[in-house]
C-alpha cells in the first residue's frame, strides 16, 4: 500500500455526465467490434450502474490514500469491494452467458473506460497514472471473476438453467401480452428501416404480410426512403398526426429508439395512437369557430353600415335644425320684434292691446300645428309642458319623477300622451330629438 503524493489519480474524479455518454458510445463500438453487442440485453441504465460500481472502490481508495501498488493486494481484501461486480457476473451466468463471453465483455468495458481517460484534457503523465490504476483494479476483478466462476459453476445444474430459461420465457410472454393488449399500434423497426415485429393492434388493421419485412415508410405511407431521411421528417420523440390507412382514421405517431434503453439494439419503436374522434371533434369546433367568426364579420359590416347611415341621418337632422332655427330667427326679427318695439313706444292702451294681440297671433303662427290648424303645443297640459321641458333637458323618467314628486309610471303616462298629441308614432320617432327640433324652450320663453 502506498500513500498518494502527486499522481494523476484525481483525473478519475473528473468523470461527469459528458464522459459517461462518451463511455457508453465507446463501449457500444467495442462490443460490436468484438461481436458481443448482438447478444447482450444490457440497458443504458445498467451500464451506467456498472461503471459507477466499478469506479466507487477506486475513487474511495484515491480519496483515502490507500491505492495498492499491486493487484494482489486487492485479491486479499475482505472489504467486499468487489461484491456488486461478482453478483453481476452470477446474474449473467444464470442467463446462459458463457465465461469467455462475459470476460470478453468486461475487457471491452475496461478498454472503453481507458478510451475516456485518453480523451480527457489533462496532462499525459496523469493519464498514465489513471490508466495504470484502471488496469490494476480490472486485473484483480478478472481473477476474482474466474475464482467465483470455478467455485460456483458446479452448483448450476441443467435443471436450474431450465428454470431460468422458463422464467425468461414467461417474462417474454408477459411483455408480449401487454403489447398485444394495448389499442395502440406498435411496430418494431430495425436499423435498416424494415418492420421486424408488430402487435395485435397492427394485425387488426392490416395483413401481417403487408407489414413484416417491409420498409416502415412504405407500410405507413411516410416521407423518406431511409431511416436517416425518415427521422428528418419525423424526429425522435416528436408527435405528429397522419392517416396511414386512409383519411377515415387519423393517428398520432411517435418514434422512439430502443438504443436509449438497450445499448445492443439499433431498432426503433413506432407507436400510433388512434385519435380519429378527437380530430373530428377538433374539426367540428374549428367549423363552429369559423362560422361564429364569419357571423361576427358580417355583423361588424352591418354595424359599420348602420353607423354610416346614422351619421348621415344626424347630419341631416342637424341641418334641418339649423334651417328651422334660422327661419324662426328670421320670423321673430321680421314679425315679432317690430311689434314689441311699437308696444314699447305706444302710450295708448287700446293700441298697445291691439299690438299684443298681433304679437300673440304671430307667435302662435310660429308653432307647429296639427291637421286642424291648431298649434300642437297648445294641446299640452301645464304638467305635460313641464315634462317636455325636463325631457328636452335630457332628464330620465326617474329624474323627472323625483323632481316633480310623481311616480315613474305617471311620467311614462305623460310621455305617451305628449307623443300622441304631437303626432309621434313608432319607436323611430324620438321625443327628445323632436322637442329640440321644435325649439320648445324658445317657444315657451323660458
Amino acid at each position: 500500500m502506498k500513500t498518494l503524493v502527486t499522481t494523476g489519480y484525481e483525473t478519475l474524479l473528473r468523470l461527469d455526465e459528458a464522459n459517461q455518454d462518451y463511455f457508453l458510445e465507446r463501449w457500444s463500438i467495442r462490443m460490436e467490434d468484438a461481436g458481443y453487442l448482438q447478444h447482450t440485453t444490457a440497458k443504458r441504465v445498467d451500464c451506467l450502474v456498472a461503471l459507477k460500481e466499478f469506479l466507487q472502490p477506486v475513487l474511495a481508495d484515491i480519496e483515502s490514500g490507500r491505492v495498492p501498488a499491486e493487484f494482489s493486494e486487492l485479491l486479499h481484501r475482505d472489504s467486499g469491494w468487489e461484491r456488486f461486480l461478482i453478483e453481476s457476473s452470477r446474474r449473467h451466468r444464470t442467463r446462459g452467458i458463457t465465461f469467455d463471453m462475459f470476460l470478453g465483455c468486461f475487457k471491452t468495458f475496461i478498454y472503453s473506460l481507458l478510451d475516456v481517460i485518453e480523451a480527457m484534457d489533462v496532462e499525459y503523465a496523469r493519464k498514465v497514472d489513471a490508466r495504470r490504476l484502471i488496469r490494476l483494479y480490472g486485473d484483480a476483478i478478472e481473477v476474482l471473476y474466474l475464482q467465483d466462476w470455478i467455485r460456483i459453476f458446479p452448483e448450476f445444474s441443467d435443471g436450474r438453467l431450465d428454470d431460468m430459461n422458463r422464467l425468461l420465457t414467461l417474462e417474454k410472454c408477459r411483455f408480449e401480452n401487454i403489447l398485444n393488449a394495448t389499442s395502440d399500434l406498435i411496430l418494431v423497426v430495425d436499423g435498416g428501416g424494415l418492420v421486424v415485429n408488430i402487435n395485435a393492434a397492427v394485425k387488426a388493421v392490416m395483413d401481417e404480410k403487408q407489414a413484416l419485412k417491409r420498409p416502415v415508410w412504405e407500410v405507413l405511407s411516410l416521407e423518406g426512403g431511409s431511416v436517416e431521411e425518415l427521422l428528418r421528417y419525423y424526429p425522435v420523440g416528436i408527435t405528429c398526426e397522419l392517416a396511414p390507412f386512409g383519411e377515415s382514421s387519423i393517428y398520432k405517431m411517435q418514434v422512439n429508439p430502443l438504443k436509449s434503453v438497450s445499448l445492443a439494439s439499433d431498432q426503433y419503436i413506432f407507436v400510433l395512437t388512434n385519435m380519429t374522434t378527437q380530430a373530428m371533434q377538433r374539426q367540428t369546433l374549428e367549423g363552429i369557430v369559423d362560422e361564429k367568426t364569419e357571423a361576427l364579420r358580417k355583423e361588424k359590416a352591418q354595424l359599420e353600415e348602420m353607423n354610416i347611415t346614422l351619421r348621415n341621418v344626424l347630419k341631416s337632422v342637424g341641418r334641418e335644425h339649423e334651417e328651422h332655427a334660422s327661419n324662426l330667427a328670421a320670423k321673430v326679427n321680421t314679425l315679432v320684434l317690430p311689434s314689441l318695439e311699437r308696444i314699447e313706444s305706444e302710450n295708448d292702451p287700446a293700441i298697445r292691446k291691439g299690438y299684443v294681440t298681433v304679437v300673440k297671433d304671430q307667435l302662435t303662427r310660429l308653432l307647429p300645428r296639427d291637421s286642424g290648424g291648431m298649434p300642437l303645443l297648445l294641446k299640452l297640459t301645464q304638467m305635460e309642458m313641464k315634462v317636455c321641458q325636463f325631457i328636452q333637458s335630457g332628464h330620465s323618467n326617474k329624474d323627472i319623477a323625483d323632481l316633480l314628486t310623481l311616480s315613474v309610471e305617471t311620467i311614462q303616462t305623460h310621455r305617451k300622451s305628449i307623443r300622441r298629441k304631437l303626432g309621434l308614432h313608432g319607436r323611430s320617432a324620438n321625443l327628445y330629438a323632436h322637442l329640440n327640433t321644435m325649439g320648445l324652450q324658445d317657444q315657451m320663453g323660458s
